[in-house]
């Protein structure tokens, strides 16, 4: 079940009237439909993997009594490296078995031992990398005592498993979720308005714009060879869109959802192709994802390895830079094998990771020589031409995230590199694309417009008069109704 389906259609309202009209009197009795609702939720894909998401999720809840209860610290370290084992573990086997043991026969065959071939191939468990991240926060916090391991059954159990966050995040960690989960709620008129206003914009972008791109980025990446250089670079700015429109259409309406049932989520994008550098992009992207590589990864990370050296350079490197380069390069390595068991994902990875170590070594001399030349930071050419740099260099690493392979990607950005550069594009349905076109620089207008609100028509005609107010969210309504494509899994699923 997604959410642009038309059984989640009759789903949601169940469920809401349940929750709102028939155990609203009661907490435990709302929070056991809310699990019962996701559980149902995510079963609907495949009942078998329900059984690993309630054997995980109950694994986690007695792994934080485990390192809770346990005073001394060895038992208590012995409890948490054994959640560790077992979250990764289990990431590892169903996402990363074929590509390791793939990759372990090609490095042998290099020394002339041709292994067999495995014919096991594991299926990937829809959003196991957002639930073992989601268990992985709650066993840490509660290590690092951040979080009180709660002995609430069904809470802990709904904070690893709430149905609008399940499949592809936002990561709202249970450190955030579980107090909301505590607490008895109630019913919000606007924050439920608000909910359905940032369902409707993220259906909107979903449907109307992300699946209608992925018609066409799906045969310019299939059938590069018979286009021009100049049709596959407008295929990377079509993926560009498609990629966003998709991931935060599926957001909004998940954070949309939640505000149906009374829940705040994080805020998962904030205007990212609005950012002027790479390190802003992060600030903005997947937020919950990079929020959450940061805390866990990348700061304890730097903490450990500045308790480790000693001095004041190390390779000719200032050591907070050495630090801060060792870090990047491993966290932006792990961020790329979180999204898939390919080569291309570690690529994208490590091109992000590079050009923000990039970004971090010309901070200093870049405000010297502005100094020296007398032009401000914010002036408004250097705002451009950053910020196109920067755009570039995220197609530049589309181009990997979305190929089939790393061969593929490779022949892809030569194919664009070719004297066909400079033609004017050509393909089937140019007229079609041109409107669609059209209509995504409409969008960006829109999110320029509402770029300080929380979502982009969060406050759209807000002081409107009703009856215009109103006439906006049926035009949106007519729109997904009339230009909707056919359904198309959410990109973020595979993950």
């Amino acid at each position: 079940m997604i959410f642009n389906s038309f059984e989640f259609a009759i789903f949601l309202p169940i469920v809401f009237i349940l929750y709102w009209f028939v155990t609203n009197k009661n907490l435990k009795t709302q929070n056991a439909l809310l699990l019962i609702a996701s559980y149902f939720f995510y079963g609907q894909w495949d009942w078998r993997f329900l059984f690993l998401l309630v054997s995980l999720s109950l694994t986690n809840y007695l792994l934080g009594i485990g390192i809770e209860k346990n005073e001394t610290n060895r038992k208590a370290k012995f409890w948490f490296f054994a959640g560790l084992f077992i979250n990764l573990g289990i990431l590892g086997v169903f996402k990363y078995y074929n590509f390791f043991i793939d990759g372990f026969i090609n490095l042998v065959s290099l020394f002339g031992y041709d292994l067999p071939r495995s014919t096991t191939k594991i299926i990937l468990p829809m959003g196991i990398s957002f639930y073992t991240f989601l268990s992985l926060s709650y066993i840490i916090d509660i290590y690092k005592k951040k979080l009180k391991a709660n002995r609430n059954l069904i809470e802990v159990l709904l904070s690893l498993s709430f149905f609008p966050i399940i499949l592809a995040g936002p990561i709202q960690r249970p450190v955030l979720l579980l107090p909301k989960i505590s607490q008895k709620r109630f019913f919000n008129y606007a924050q439920a308005v608000d909910g359905l206003k940032q369902i409707l914009w993220g259906l909107f972008v979903k449907v109307v714009i992300a699946d209608n791109l992925a018609v066409y980025v799906d045969d310019f990446f299939l059938n590069y060879a018979n286009y021009s250089g100049s049709t596959l670079l407008l295929g990377v700015i079509f993926y560009t869109f498609q990629i966003y429109a998709d991931f935060s259409g599926y957001s909004d309406m998940a954070i949309g959802i939640a505000k149906l049932f009374g829940f705040n989520l994080m805020r998962n994008f904030a205007y990212p192709y609005l950012a002027r550098d790479i390190t802003e992009f992060w600030k903005r992207w997947h937020i919950s994802l990079t929020t959450w590589f940061r805390d866990y990864v990348f700061l304890p990370l730097s903490f450990t390895v500045s308790w480790k050296i000693k001095g004041e350079k190390l390779l000719f490197i200032k050591i907070d830079l050495f630090i801060y380069i060792l870090a990047s390069s491993i966290t932006w390595l792990l961020t790329g094998l979180w999204h898939g068991a390919n080569y291309t994902f570690i690529i994208w990875g490590l091109i992000h990771g590079f050009f923000l170590i990039i970004y971090r070594i010309q901070i200093k001399s870049r405000k010297k020589l502005f100094k020296r030349i007398g032009i401000s930071n914010n002036h408004l050419a250097i705002i451009f031409f950053e910020t196109i740099i920067t755009q570039t260099i995220i197609m530049i690493a589309w181009i990997f995230f979305r190929a089939e392979n790393t061969g593929h990607a490779i022949k892809y950005l030569s194919a664009i590199f070719s004297p066909s550069l400079f033609s004017i594009p050509h393909f089937i349905e140019m007229k079609r694309a041109l409107a669609l076109f059209i209509l995504i620089i409409g969008c960006v207008f829109l999110e320029w417009v509402g770029r300080d609100q929380e979502y982009t028509i969060s406050n759209l005609g807000i002081k409107w008069k009703r009856p215009y107010r109103y006439a906006l969210y049926y035009a949106i309504i007519i729109a997904i109704i009339l230009f909707g494509a056919k359904q198309q899994q959410f990109i973020y699923f595979q993950f």
